[in-house]
């Protein structure tokens, strides 16, 4: 599935793989969430990776966006890890947290 600015690849056994670009605009949330949630209910995934080598800093708009799809994935039995974030974007990140994040990390897919 191809939106503007997000890429979802499904990669296996359940899993699929969200990779967003320059063009992801997280300021439609809702008609992305409902494409998202769509295709992976469609897929029967039971996770998601959301690639963010792409995404040097995390504001507190990214962050809502990364929050209501996360909260939003677990609603439908999904979990999702958050991969490759930039050392830019992790430290972003924790400026953000009130406490543990709606989704989990890992470095790469494979971990």
């Amino acid at each position: 599935m191809s939106l503007p600015g997000l890429h979802l690849t499904r990669i296996g056994q359940g899993r699929y793989l969200m990779e967003p670009s320059d063009g992801l605009d997280v300021s439609q949330r809702d008609e992305l969430l409902d494409a998202v949630l769509h295709r992976l209910q469609q897929g029967q995934a039971s996770l998601l990776y959301y690639d963010l080598g792409n995404v040097p800093l995390i504001d507190d708009i990214y962050y809502s966006w990364l929050d209501v799809l996360a909260r939003a994935c677990t609603a439908i039995n999904v979990r999702m890890v958050c991969v490759q974030m930039q050392p830019t974007a992790a430290f972003a990140l924790s400026s953000l947290l009130r406490g543990p994040p709606p989704f989990d990390t890992a470095l790469t897919v494979e971990t």
